[in-house]
């Protein structure tokens, strides 16, 4: 089996990323893949013998993904790929739908979310999602939404969880308070207006008034972050809130913190609260990604409506407050990762929907 894919991640282009390690890796379950990913570089990289990657060049974006099209066509016209496996749901699905009918291979969508649907890109995603041969969704709350919005025959989908290689994922209690003088709440993930970290800094504004020792630490960057330092000031609270920039191994944030939060608008599934699960935080999300699944409601987390400020600041002062809850959301939370699929697990889910691809073509 060799797939051609289509993805959004330039970062796959680096030889030392992540992302490149990570398919070295599942390619042992197959006989051969080609990345391709917009760039404005042309470039072929090799990651191993049997995993090659591609940047498309380009100026622009538009000409990134004519060029997207271009390389792609001329790989499935030199090699024998059986699947075209697009991470997208938009622009690159379109081109990956055309290029699947056209050779006559399976297409594979890998779908981990919605955050930008309106406008042309909604139009693409209601007439690609149905006709895919397979779809690869990372919660139960998106396989539910395809199949209810989108029409998408629940036969094609798999549901595989992001993979966190989790370190700590053995333990089971209520890791020691690292200051007995404060309190440390932490988020980690990129500074942009779905992930609303606005609503942390003013539920942190209302908490530091009863427990002045209190701190949120924020790990990420992104457009918004000037904006909410300036809000921080504003609100008088700038000595409790620490930005701390982007951060490649967020691990020692983690084991300094008290407790975990998430507050995004909107989430396929939220790797950062399986990591700090594993950590052994205790959690406040909103109702997104994993919540209802992963994290449930007083048993592995304390689950709060999307934009509830005062449900967040009571979820907030429980923590504080109860060590008793702490350690029984950990516990529950670390049972809950526990529970996720293995690595292996992973692959033969991967390899599973991959077979769906070519079943449907």
């Amino acid at each position: 089996m060799k797939i051609l894919n289509l993805s959004l991640d330039k970062s796959i282009l680096d030889k030392n990323s992540k992302l490149a390690k990570r398919v070295v890796e599942y390619a042992d379950l197959i006989d051969g893949v080609a990345f391709i990913a917009p760039d404005k570089d042309h470039k072929e990289v090799k990651l191993s013998e049997k995993v090659f990657a591609y940047g498309s060049g380009g100026s622009n974006k538009i000409y990134q993904l004519i060029n997207v099209y271009k390389v792609a066509k001329k790989l499935l016209r030199r090699e024998n790929f059986e699947i075209i496996t697009v991470q997208d749901q938009y622009y690159l699905a379109l081109i990956g739908l055309f290029l699947a009918r056209k050779f006559k291979v399976g297409l594979e969508l890998q779908i981990h979310g919605f955050e930008k649907y309106s406008g042309l890109r909604k139009k693409i995603a209601k007439f690609v999602i149905p006709r895919a041969g397979a779809i690869r969704c990372v919660s139960q709350r998106l396989k539910k939404q395809l199949m209810n919005e989108f029409g998408a025959d629940e036969k094609k989908i798999t549901v595989v969880p992001v993979y966190v290689n989790i370190k700590n994922a053995g333990l089971e209690t209520l890791k020691p308070k690292q200051s007995s003088d404060k309190f440390i709440f932490l988020t980690v993930g990129r500074l942009a207006p779905v992930k609303n970290i606005s609503l942390q800094i003013r539920a942190m504004a209302e908490v530091v008034k009863k427990y002045p020792n209190v701190e949120l630490w924020i790990a990420g960057d992104g457009a918004e972050r000037k904006k909410l330092e300036n809000e921080a000031i504003k609100l008088g609270i700038k000595d409790r809130v620490k930005f701390l920039g982007w951060q490649n191994n967020p691990g020692e944030f983690y084991s300094q913190a008290d407790a975990f939060l998430l507050t995004s608008n909107y989430e396929g599934w939220g790797m950062a609260v399986v990591e700090s699960a594993s950590y052994g935080l205790p959690i406040v999300m909103t109702d997104v990604g994993c919540a209802g699944e992963l994290i449930e409601n007083e048993k592995s987390g304390l689950v709060i409506p999307v934009n509830d400020q005062a449900k967040l600041e009571e979820a907030m002062i429980r923590l504080i407050n109860d060590d008793n809850l702490r350690k029984n959301l950990v516990e529950g939370a670390c049972l809950a990762v526990k529970n996720l699929p293995s690595k292996e697990e992973t692959m033969t889910l991967y390899k599973e929907s991959w077979e769906k691809a070519i079943n449907n073509k």
